[in-house]
């Protein structure tokens, strides 16, 4: 296993195209010293310095129980300074933590001082890559042992970039030029969104000068997708969702490019929760598009993991500046949506969960 972490941090030194002398941040929320370790040392072997961050669940979690409020209200004091000079950033993602758990005044202040450190990012446009990563707390909330997520990960993880990008190629030229989309979900739902003059983007895993160029400043690992973001005002109809956050068996109603209704088997008021903590305009489309990983054939339930199923489609809401996009807002979450079927003026892109053209 070391042998393919020691790959994997090259593929992430690669993806986030380290340069000699840059300054690269590295959030580690894995609590997997095997790879942080392979990671920090590749950044270094390729001439730039690491700048270390931990932030596990479980660190995070015993942090907002027992700093003083105090310390938490101001957790971003230094850290702005840090990102200031920061010139790259790659987060090593596992499982999320209990936030529900937490004692609410410390993680909103928390919380907040985060946001403000995100803020920084964007206006800097930091590129930015985030890594799916096996941990064992990830494959307990999956109901998987630990190697069995491992061997389903590394295969998509490890892909490289050329290969991801003549599958990108094939479904960009046909999804150019498209300027009404449609997506189709569940027992006859429909999402009609106008895409004017924007860009379609392509995250192959790696964010060279022409994708910054272009606008794409994030990236993930597992990679291999399309996306770009719509006009915001101009989205109607209804999408289903299976899940989002909390909520199950969702119908999500907009007008006038934001969302009115939510339905849902249970959980509603979850996710109206969510919305209402979130500043800007957390109720409209951030952005659209479909996973074209081929090593990734069936979701396994985590959307950084599963908005990259070869033809799966995706959902996000809220802030899209950072893609070219005019929403702001505090929020940015993704949805993956099975089974859907995405159309470009009249065009199938992804056919019920399959990319058009492909058996």
């Amino acid at each position: 296993m070391n042998e393919e972490w020691t790959v994997l941090a090259q593929r992430i030194v690669q993806g986030l195209d380290v340069q000699p002398g840059e300054l690269i941040q590295v959030r580690d929320d894995t609590a997997r010293p095997d790879l942080l370790l392979e990671l920090l040392l590749a950044i270094e072997l390729a001439g730039a310095t690491p700048l270390p961050e931990l932030a596990s669940p479980d660190y995070l979690e015993r942090l907002w129980r027992a700093a003083p409020l105090d310390y938490l209200t101001q957790w971003d004091r230094h850290r702005q300074a840090w990102l200031q000079q920061i010139d790259r950033v790659v987060v090593l993602g596992g499982a999320h933590p209990d936030i529900h758990a937490a004692p609410q005044e410390a993680f909103h202040a928390w919380e907040t001082a985060v946001q403000r450190l995100t803020d920084i990012e964007e206006a800097r446009r930091l590129p930015f890559l985030v890594v799916g990563v096996p941990t064992e707390r990830r494959a307990q909330q999956m109901g998987v042992t630990l190697a069995e997520l491992e061997a389903l990960l590394l295969p998509a993880l490890l892909v490289p970039a050329a290969d991801l990008q003549a599958r990108i190629d094939r479904v960009l030229q046909a999804a150019e030029g498209a300027q009404h989309l449609v997506m189709r979900t569940g027992a006859g739902h429909e999402l009609h969104m106008q895409h004017g003059d924007r860009s379609w983007l392509s995250d192959d895993g790696r964010i060279d000068a022409a994708d910054r160029a272009r606008g794409a400043i994030v990236s993930n690992l597992p990679a291999g997708s399309i996306y770009t973001t719509v006009l915001e005002t101009q989205t109607e109809g209804s999408i289903w969702l299976p899940r989002a956050g909390q909520a199950e068996d969702v119908v999500l109603e907009f007008r006038n490019g934001r969302i009115t209704h939510i339905h849902a088997a249970n959980g509603a008021d979850s996710l109206t929760a969510l919305f209402d903590r979130h500043s800007g305009e957390p109720r409209r489309v951030s952005h659209i598009g479909i996973g074209l990983n081929p090593h990734l054939a069936q979701p396994i339930g985590w959307t950084l993991v599963d908005e990259h199923v070869d033809g799966y489609l995706f959902l996000a809401l809220g802030e899209n500046r950072y893609m070219g996009g005019q929403n702001e807002s505090s929020l940015n979450v993704d949805f993956a949506v099975p089974q859907a079927t995405l159309v470009a003026d009249g065009r199938i892109l992804a056919p019920e969960g399959r990319v058009s053209g492909d058996r």
